[in-house]
């Protein structure tokens, strides 16, 4: 970039130290996949304080961050892609993670919630390209709001994509009997059932714990089962 003036911005994406950048990202992976488990235990109704982070979770989180920052480091500081790449990449990002959340699901969504994840491309996308127009100010208030765009998207994104495979999740362990359980979620090391009807594929939000070593678990011989999308009852 000689011979051009660096922008705030774009001097701290390249002279922040490793150290920094590396607990900032591990820190928003962990952040990420938090709210990712949040927006899927939402829409079970189970309450926040079951919110469990995994490693398998945190280290998606992270590689898509990484991928994320990277693609916009190169937009914001290669002169050549400053054009280009700003349309480009708002495009490429948000499919990537669109084609994250579709492998979750088996590219299966319904068509309510495909509308739904068309209009999320779509705000994802805009707010990417809202991103980049604000890194080409030299000022430090469009930077800071550079930086909060792109953070508020970060959130927005990991809380939509637990919620969205939540509602489109079609396989899920059933037991067997007149009266099925039907695990949603796990904590620990116990499987979070709740009763389920299968004429209506609709849960009843009173749910159990069952420890994966319990006698119970034994007994109710859980098989997967494709008995989703699954509705939540309001009582």
């Amino acid at each position: 970039m000689s011979g051009e003036k660096m922008t705030s911005l774009q001097k701290m994406a390249v002279l922040a130290p490793e150290g920094m950048l590396l607990a900032g990202i591990t820190g928003l992976g962990y952040f990420s996949a938090y709210l990712s488990d949040l927006g899927y235990k939402s829409h079970f109704h189970i309450p926040s304080m079951f919110v469990e982070i995994n490693l398998n979770s945190v280290v998606l989180s992270v590689c898509v961050i990484i991928f994320t920052l990277f693609i916009a480091f190169l937009s914001i500081t290669v002169p050549r892609l400053r054009r280009v790449g700003p349309y480009l990449f708002s495009f490429f990002i948000t499919a990537s993670v669109a084609v994250v959340i579709g492998m979750k699901l088996g590219f299966s969504l319904s068509r309510t919630n495909l509308f739904t994840l068309i209009f999320y491309f779509l705000l994802c996308t805009g707010l990417l390209l809202l991103f980049f127009q604000l890194t080409k100010k030299e000022n430090r208030i469009t930077n800071l709001a550079a930086v909060m765009v792109l953070s508020g998207l970060m959130i927005f994104v990991s809380y939509s994509s637990g919620s969205l495979i939540a509602q489109n999740q079609k396989f899920f362990p059933v037991s067997d009997g007149k009266s099925p359980l039907v695990v949603v979620d796990t904590y620990k090391d116990s499987l979070v059932v709740a009763p389920f009807d299968p004429k209506t594929k609709t849960v009843a939000p009173r749910y159990q714990f069952v420890h994966l070593e319990s006698d119970l678990n034994v007994k109710l011989n859980f098989s997967m089962k494709k008995v989703g999308p699954l509705n939540i009852s309001t009582e």
